[in-house]
């Protein structure tokens, strides 16, 4: 995609307590996510919650910023990635594709809030039409919560799911434990 519109961006409010875990020096933990749906008066959220050995490590969110009255108009799309203060977050990647087949959607990115990000970046990803965010070194540009809001301006059909795949690496301030997840997902907006 060529052309680029940032947007203002609005934080999501959300509180979410994580517990830390301990592990011995230099180790690597791969995260599974369990999702949780949450559709409750005028929201509409998905959250990957991981977890390791039955502690909640970190949350990872989707939530819908606008309620179009049908769904091929245009919508906003929020990102989020929350985490306690005792774990860094190193780098993230999310691939978005609305919708998941055929011709895909324009995905818009707002400017993300605060200092200036210069790792970030945006693009289609080559072959199959899906929209990278990602940051390679977050270490500086992100502190327990990272935001990101996007637009969703369907094109030519539609956008009744829209595919998510995640990566992102966390360190465990401290005892040099890493976590890794790779996570596919899918959001359904909806209207209102």
């Amino acid at each position: 995609m060529d052309r680029r519109r940032f947007l203002a961006s609005a934080a999501i409010p959300i509180g979410i307590t994580t517990a830390g875990c301990s592990f011995a020096p230099g180790r690597t933990v791969t995260l599974q996510a369990e999702t949780e749906r949450q559709d409750a008066g005028r929201q509409n959220e998905t959250y990957l919650v991981y977890r390791h050995d039955g502690e909640e490590v970190r949350v990872v969110g989707f939530n819908q910023g606008s309620f179009p009255p049908s769904l091929d108009e245009e919508f906003g799309l929020g990102l989020f990635i929350e985490y306690d203060e005792a774990t860094t977050l190193e780098s993230f990647r999310f691939d978005l594709r609305a919708p998941p087949t055929g011709e895909p959607a324009d995905i818009y990115l707002a400017s993300p809030a605060g200092d200036a990000w210069p790792y970030l970046t945006y693009g289609r990803v080559d072959g199959d039409g899906s929209t990278r965010i990602a940051l390679a070194d977050a270490v500086d540009s992100v502190d327990e919560t990272m935001f990101i809001n996007t637009v969703i301006d369907p094109n030519a059909a539609a956008v009744e799911a829209i595919a998510i795949d995640i990566e992102m690496e966390l360190t465990a301030d401290g005892t040099g434990t890493t976590y890794r997840a790779e996570t596919t997902t899918t959001f359904e907006p909806e209207t209102r």
